[in-house]
């Protein structure tokens, strides 16, 4: 039994080698299927046919056609010269020569032009191909180019196709072009019947007056979408973005951004930063989720300074002004209109009131007030008697001498002696005639980019001169005025300020004024057991250049101050009023003045108890406060490439034009530089090689 397994064993084993060895012959042996003729030369060493036709051979399922051929069965070669083909299933190859090594399944084709057309009509020019008909793979090299019946053209100094799979591969100086796109890169593959490119190293990309960059991704040619991995770089008008990942969608056009995101807004001198961010042009649209974080960068004193702001998330817009919805700018016209009033200056602007003749002829119509803002009625009676003086108690002026008019002289006009027109004398108009208004002549629209700016939970900033926090915040460049809500926060140099809602008014991006709303409280550190605090409905805090000047308190003013003598304190003063202001130099008070019912109280410290020195509502905030830039966030600022992205050459696309006759017609590409005004116009270059050395870098 032992004996007859094993004599099986064997009987299969040398089976399965027959097979092999018959398999190995027919994969070698090349057939000859038509010629005109077939001349034997044979010695000693070779077996040689000289074929003249137009012969045909078969080898691998693959048919090579020629004029005439040398062919040595010895070695297992054919030399096919003249009018060659290579035909492998739909897949065509045409040269001058072939040298066909049949062992290695290898076709050497040259010649002036070879050519390579695929199943889809793709057609690979070159000077030198080598084709492996048993894998159905071609590899070209010293320099080649690819046209679709579309125009669209991929060229490199070498690269693979692979016809089973139908993907061309295309290595070392890579250029594209594709409608209004234009590529460089170190290689790519492209998968014929997907019409997909995949980026297998660095790439540079124009299309119309937008740049993009990687290290890898892949491009849809006929939807226009791009995935860009691998540090990630796209350059649009005034706006650069930077990610691991960029997805975007040409045809929209829209974005998303993955990780270490940072979008430079240069126009605006805003970079904005996330790791995960929606993008969309015309009009710009960013939603920053994972981290979000900006940074306003401007100049103060000719020092630059940059605010580092964070929250949980932030949307940012950029719209024509004629877009924004019509309340949200009639309300940010009333805001900064309110924002430009200042009802302390205006009431020493204005001139002192002559006292009234009683004697003067009465007149016959009396004038109605103005209508003010709150603010201005809080201090209107008080102020008005103010002349350069301070004062504690305001003189009211007695009301019973400011002369009245008598509603009774009015004389009253006899309507019955008012002549009536005669309604039929009224000459009536022809409609035909009313000359209708042109559309085309209204009000052209207002262009003007309008930025908006929100942001929800955990808001922080930090600046040199001002921190702060709150839960929300808006913003839009209409009134220039940026709101915080929800418990919000400030804090400059020893001060802090807090109230239901704040506003910072800024101009020529800096900050003038900081308006606390409803709930206004203000403390000032004296040492750690004492803190100067003032409370009132709304308080305003005036800045130049940075630092505070001045600050007014409207509506329910409550203060307390700390005095000190021998730079010891030793007298807490309590005050109340209606209004207030103070005047600040080098971090200084140096004049305070109250209005209208005045208390005020002075009271030793030694007898104070704790509770008493601290107004209702008091709450220190300081262990809130970023300490410097990196408490709102660690991000890194990437220098703009706007410079060198000037610097660079478009393809030139040579073996294009060497191999096809023509090059594709090259974009001109604007780069905005920082100036709005500024253009840096990339034109086609002018000598090949630069392209090629640009290429390598």
């Amino acid at each position: 039994m032992r004996h007859t397994l094993s004599f099986l064993i064997l009987t299969i084993l040398f089976s399965i080698s027959v097979n092999a060895q018959q398999t190995q012959g027919e994969d070698r042996l090349v057939r000859l299927l038509s010629a005109k003729t077939a001349e034997i030369y044979q010695n000693e060493f070779r077996n040689i046919r000289k074929v003249t036709g137009p012969a045909q051979f078969l080898h691998n399922n693959t048919l090579i056609i020629c004029d005439t051929a040398i062919w040595d069965l010895t070695y297992n070669i054919v030399d096919a010269i003249g009018n060659v083909k290579i035909v492998q299933d739909r897949t065509i190859l045409s040269g001058d020569r072939i040298n066909y090594l049949a062992d290695s399944s290898i076709a050497r084709v040259r010649g002036n032009l070879v050519e390579l057309i695929d199943k889809d009509s793709n057609r690979l020019r070159t000077l030198h191909l080598d084709y492996n008909t048993k894998d159905s793979v071609a590899y070209f090299f010293n320099g080649g180019s690819m046209m679709d019946k579309k125009g669209k053209v991929i060229e490199s100094i070498r690269g693979y196709y692979h016809s089973k799979i139908e993907r061309f591969k295309f290595l070392e100086r890579v250029e594209l072009n594709s409608d209004s796109l234009v590529l460089k890169g170190d290689s790519l593959a492209y998968w014929s019947k997907d019409k997909r490119v995949d980026f297998l190293g660095s790439v540079k990309v124009w299309q119309n007056n937008s740049y993009l960059s990687s290290n890898s991704g892949w491009y849809n040619r006929e939807k226009e979408i791009y995935n860009f991995d691998n540090n990630a770089y796209m350059l649009n008008g005034q706006n650069e973005l930077w990610a691991k990942r960029i997805y975007y969608e040409r045809a929209e056009p829209k974005a998303e951004l993955y990780d270490d995101v940072q979008i430079l807004d240069t126009a605006q001198s805003m970079l904005l930063f996330s790791d995960f961010v929606r993008y969309r042009e015309n009009p710009v649209f960013a939603e920053l989720y994972k981290n979000p974080s900006l940074a306003y960068y401007s100049v103060e004193n000719d020092l630059p300074d940059t605010l580092f702001f964070a929250a949980d998330t932030i949307h940012y817009r950029m719209l024509p002004k004629f877009e924004v919805d019509s309340a949200t700018v009639a309300l940010s016209q009333k805001r900064y209109s309110l924002s430009r009033k200042d009802p302390i200056k205006e009431m020493y602007n204005r001139p002192t009131p002559k006292p009234k003749d009683s004697t003067a002829k009465k007149p016959e119509v009396g004038t109605k007030p103005a209508a003010a803002d709150s603010r201005l009625t809080a201090v209107k009676d008080s102020l008005l008697k103010i002349q350069g003086k301070d004062s504690q108690s305001i003189p009211v002026k007695d009301s019973s001498k400011i002369p009245l008019k008598d509603s009774l002289v009015i004389p009253i006009r006899d309507s019955l002696k008012i002549p009536a027109k005669d309604s039929l004398a009224i000459p009536i108009r022809d409609s035909l005639k009313i000359p209708v208004k042109d559309s085309l002549a209204l009000t052209p629209k207002d262009t003007t980019l309008i930025r908006l700016v929100s942001a929800n939970k955990n808001i922080r900033f930090y600046r040199s001169n001002i921190q702060g926090r709150c839960d929300s915040l808006m913003f839009n460049s209409i009134d220039s005025i940026i709101r915080l809500y929800k418990d919000p926060v400030l804090w400059n140099e020893n001060n802090q300020f807090s109230a239901d809602s704040i506003q910072l008014i800024t101009s020529n991006k800096q900050l003038e004024k900081t308006e606390l709303m409803s709930g206004a409280f203000v403390v000032t550190k004296e040492d750690s057991l004492h803190y100067n605090q003032i409370k009132a409905t709304d308080i305003v805090a005036h800045f130049t250049e940075g630092d505070l000047t001045r600050f007014d308190a409207y509506g329910g003013v409550t203060v307390i101050f700390f005095f000190a003598e021998d730079s010891i304190l030793t007298t807490m003063n309590l005050k109340e009023c209606k209004t207030m202001t103070a005047t600040i130099k080098e971090k200084s008070v140096q004049r305070v003045r109250y209005f209208e019912t005045i208390q005020s109280d002075l009271y030793p410290i030694i007898d104070v108890e704790p509770e008493k020195k601290r107004l209702k509502g008091f709450r220190l905030r300081y262990n809130e406060r970023p300490a410097n830039r990196f408490e709102v966030t660690t991000r890194s600022i990437i220098p703009s490439s706007r410079e060198y992205v000037s610097t660079l050459e478009l393809p030139g696309f040579f073996y294009t034009n060497q191999l096809f006759g023509k090059t594709p017609i090259l974009p001109s590409f604007e780069i905005f530089t920082k100036k709005e005004t500024e253009q840096v116009v990339t034109a086609p270059p002018s000598q090949v090689e630069s392209t090629f050395l640009d290429s390598a870098k």
